[in-house]
């Protein structure tokens, strides 16, 4: 891997070899060819492999490796070798603590494929999406970048790079794997943004929804956006990250850019398109009392409810039938009155309002909370 700083070298593996009756012979390897990088999204560290073509004896070689970055996590080096050699145990000389050795055996003179590996930390990395739709379209094209920055304090060249969704070790079922195609080279202290994954078709739907305790006389605009069901985005959550919403059949397209994407697989998430000001809400509370009073022995109210009724108005002046979905909260100790068609799951509410295009529709609702002895 050419990782260098200026004027210093970074990494340099030493061979030894020991032929039968001559004495070690100091050999300088040369730079190993394309290096692999892979990021894990479940780690801190990123996982190196280079490969190098060595000469090496018959019998007992060694081979040697060391470093001067505080990048490279000294206690994960390995050294990987053809399936015809036999490489021993890992020796630690004496007054260098970055300088391993290992003898490796050779069945006959010739060269051989070793390999390294180790932890670098330093790979910082960030990612970003961008989500094409045009409004009324069920469809919409989902694609994601990867921001990588090089702290290390080393060039990199020559690279081989992954984004992997998930940690070393976990099973290919729960991961999915990117290449990184046009990161080849990344000096020192530079950035880098590139794709890592093409963009894919998702299933979007538009919500209309009043949401009776956040904002309970304005209309949001929400894009509800199911994972696919097939493929790499199908099997593995993707990294939080900022969002932008364009609209590409608007000159010049439209974008918002305030969104975050939190994606499970299989789950579908919601994306803020902000307020709709051509839906008007009219909210009245038209009464409020307490009833049903019970008193304890000494005569003090120990129960009692609260009725509250409330009449809601909607104008819509989008030129197109709309469906609105009314959230209310509804606590466990209260009860829901309506005519209108509603359900009710984990202290929420849910009453589906149909608009007709230019016209209004109203509902009314009661909320009976129960208090102290009147608590079912």
């Amino acid at each position: 891997m050419k990782m260098r700083l200026p004027g210093a070298a970074i990494i340099t593996m030493v061979l030894l070899a020991s032929p039968v009756l001559a004495a070690p012979a100091l050999q300088q390897l040369g730079d190993p060819g394309e290096t692999e990088v892979i990021i894990y999204t479940g780690a801190s560290k990123a996982v190196v492999r280079q490969e190098t073509s060595v000469r090496l004896a018959r019998r007992a070689n060694t081979v040697s490796f060391d470093w001067t970055s505080d990048s490279i996590d000294g206690s994960s080096i390995r050294l990987h070798g053809d399936p015809a050699l036999t490489v021993g145990e890992l020796v630690r000389p004496t007054g260098n603590d970055r300088l391993l050795r290992w003898t490796v055996n050779a069945p006959s003179t010739g060269d051989y494929a070793l390999t390294t590996s180790f932890l670098l930390s330093g790979l910082e990395w960030s990612a970003d999406y961008q989500l094409d739709w045009s409004p009324g379209s069920d469809t919409a094209r989902l694609a994601g970048w990867l921001s990588v920055a090089n702290e290390t304090g080393m060039d990199l060249s020559d690279l081989r790079a992954r984004l992997v969704l998930g940690s070393p070790g976990a099973g290919a079922e729960q991961q999915a794997a990117f290449d990184l195609r046009d990161l080849r080279e990344l000096a020192a202290d530079a950035s880098m943004r590139t794709a890592f994954f093409p963009p894919a078709e998702v299933s979007v739907r538009t919500i209309h929804r009043i949401d009776g305790e956040a904002a309970a006389e304005r209309v949001q605009r929400l894009l509800e956006v199911t994972p696919p069901a097939a493929g790499p985005l199908a099997r593995t959550s993707l990294p939080a990250g900022p969002m932008t919403v364009v609209t590409p059949t608007d000159v010049p397209p439209a974008s918002m850019r305030d969104a975050r994407l939190s994606y499970e697989p299989s789950e579908t998430f919601e994306i803020d398109l902000g307020f709709d000001r051509d839906v008007v809400v009219e909210r009245r509370l038209t009464e409020r009392r307490k009833t049903a009073l019970e008193f304890d022995r000494l005569g003090k109210v120990s129960g009692f409810d609260t009725v509250e009724a409330y009449h809601i108005e909607l104008r819509n002046r989008t030129g197109e039938p709309i469906q609105i979905e009314l959230v209310e909260t509804v606590l466990k100790t209260w009860e829901l009155r309506t005519d209108a068609e509603h359900e009710v799951e984990d202290g929420k509410a849910l009453m589906l309002l149909e608009v007709p295009a230019d016209g209004q529709s109203s509902v009314e609702f009661t909320l009976v909370k129960h208090s102290g002895t009147r608590i079912p």
